[in-house]
């Protein structure tokens, strides 16, 4: 240890973490609403909220199963952009 990070206050880690059962999927341009409301149904994931103008979901996942396991699901469609969890971030005090 130097002397000068024996005198700094530890750090908290910033681990992101995410809200259960919330995911965030963007459909790539051109997909018709229709095919995304399929993509979603087929999924059993619940729209919570349409962001960008019909391309970026708030979805909810309707069962047990894990966000890992929709996310990885959801990104084997050509037509989905990315699939990601809801991170939830703090702020340090």
């Amino acid at each position: 240890m130097t002397p000068t990070q024996a005198f700094e206050p530890p750090m908290k880690s910033m681990s992101p973490r995410f809200i259960p059962h919330d995911v965030l999927v963007k459909f790539k341009d051109g997909v018709s609403r229709e095919r995304i409301a399929s993509i979603l149904q087929e999924n059993r994931i619940d729209t919570i909220a349409e962001i960008q103008q019909g391309r970026l979901y708030h979805a909810r996942v309707a069962d047990d199963r894990s966000v890992e396991s929709v996310i990885a699901r959801l990104s084997s469609y050509q037509e989905i952009e990315y699939a990601e969890p809801n991170y939830q971030y703090e702020t340090q005090k």
